[in-house]
């Protein structure tokens, strides 16, 4: 360096302790250098690695797929020449159903989402005038206890338009010799809901399409003191039935047990469930409810309120419902190890019942039936 004071230059050295600080700084500074190589190397090993196997797969599946094609395993499916956004819809809802009212805004929204246009009226509101000022390529009407305008019976006897109408779950079909031959699919809750007397009085292709749960009643939710239970047994007491065995054990005893059924006043101590009391909070205040499984209702209700639910075997896989989602026993040996495991581990009771709320949240809501009910008709 220059020194100005000296006229001349002047050699300064730096301290040992600067020399020991830069040394230091650079071996730490290459040895993260040598970390990060060393793991990039790794990385980059791995990655090969898996996309080479990934490859791999893919071929492997591409011959599998080949392979089905050619021996026929996978029948040819005419792609379908229907666009759903392309569809005008006329729906077709009660007046003063308050029932159904949630599931008529809940239907109309997925319908919105699929297809162009809907024209929602009411069952009062005339058919004929809509059907004259609009295209419409398939009318939807909304089961319900109310009956139709005759003059809108009219009206949808004479249209070609493509025709349907989803029950209600506890519809009974009050016009029946002069609703059912008008539309082209009939979709029902339940096989049992329409009769074969009813089922053969037209063309009517008749389909079981259970409603999903009112999200808005049957949801998980804090309830007071009076509604809670520990177990919450759906069903009569039969003298050989697998949850009357299981009652008579002594399994209950000690726990706060709420019975919806008959029969039971003579087997235990247990709370009876009234008529006008709200189902959607007893499932929401029960730990563990138990049922035969005669209703894909109660099931479905049940998991939406994210409670844990045992199942019997009378339930069966119609309706488009996945079992393998739920709790089933088959005997009374299965039914008290399951309710004895599930009732110990509070968190693997959690872990089912939220499975099978996120099961009916993602693939049963209104959204993925109305998608289901357009398939049946256009698909």
């Amino acid at each position: 360096m220059f020194s100005h004071g000296t006229g001349g230059f002047v050699i300064q050295k730096k301290s040992r302790t600067q020399v020991k600080s830069t040394k230091k700084k650079r071996s730490v500074h290459d040895a993260n250098r040598l970390f990060l190589r060393q793991m990039n190397v790794v990385l980059n090993r791995k990655l090969k690695s898996m996309r080479k196997h990934m490859e791999v797969q893919q071929l492997e599946l591409n011959q599998q797929w080949l392979k089905m094609m050619q021996v026929g395993s996978i029948p040819a499916r005419e792609v379908t020449k229907v666009i759903y956004k392309e569809l005008n819809v006329l729906l077709i809802t009660p007046c003063n159903d308050r029932e159904m009212s949630s599931h008529c805004v809940l239907i109309e929204q997925s319908l919105k989402h699929l297809v162009r246009n809907v024209n929602e009226i009411k069952y009062i509101e005339s058919v004929s005038a809509c059907l004259s000022s609009n295209d419409v390529d398939l009318i939807m009407v909304i089961g319900s206890e109310e009956n139709l305008p005759d003059e809108n019976i009219t009206a949808l006897r004479t249209s070609t338009v493509k025709k349907a109408i989803w029950l209600s779950a506890d519809q009974h079909v009050n016009q029946s010799e002069t609703i059912l031959p008008i539309f082209d699919h009939l979709f029902t809750q339940h096989s049992t809901q329409i009769s074969d007397d009813q089922h053969h009085m037209g063309s009517t292709g008749s389909h079981e399409l259970f409603m999903p749960p009112d999200p808005h009643i049957f949801c998980p939710q804090a309830v007071p003191s009076e509604y809670e239970s520990d177990v919450y047994i759906i069903g009569d007491a039969e003298s050989d039935g697998i949850v009357t065995a299981v009652a008579k054990s002594g399994l209950l005893d000690n726990k706060k047990v709420r019975v919806d059924g008959k029969g039971w006043a003579q087997i235990g101590d247990f709370k009876p469930v009234h008529t006008n009391e709200a189902r959607q909070m007893l499932y929401n205040g029960s730990k563990l409810v138990i049922h035969r499984g005669e209703s894909i209702k109660n099931v479905m209700e049940i998991a939406a309120c994210g409670t844990f639910q045992l199942i019997g075997p009378s339930v069966n896989q119609s309706n488009g419902i996945d079992l393998s989602n739920f709790q089933q026993y088959n005997s009374c040996e299965e039914l008290t190890q399951k309710f004895e495991h599930y009732w110990q581990s509070v968190d693997a009771r959690r872990l089912a019942a939220s499975h099978a709320l996120a099961y009916m949240k993602y693939n049963q809501s209104h959204l993925q039936k109305t998608l289901r009910l357009l398939d049946i008709i256009f698909i």
